[in-house]
């Protein structure tokens, strides 16, 4: 199976307007992923669709500290 990739941009979007249920559906697919031995892959989305890959998560702790980050600012 494929890693899960998060597009933090998206994240960003989904904090700045407060959308919790969409966030959660988020986390819970990227845990599943985590849960079944995949890599979580953190990416940033630049103009003209240059895409960064940034952070890899691969275990339950650290997915747990990210996932504590992103809603701590809601």
């Amino acid at each position: 199976m494929e890693d899960f990739v998060i597009v933090v941009n998206r994240i960003e979007e989904l904090q700045l307007i407060q959308d919790r249920q969409e966030l959660e559906l988020i986390f819970e697919k990227a845990k599943r992923s985590i849960v079944g031995g995949q890599n979580l892959i953190l990416m940033r989305e630049y103009s003209k669709g240059k895409q960064e890959k940034f952070q890899t998560i691969s275990n339950e702790h650290d997915f747990e500290e990210y996932r504590k980050q992103v809603f701590r600012f809601l």
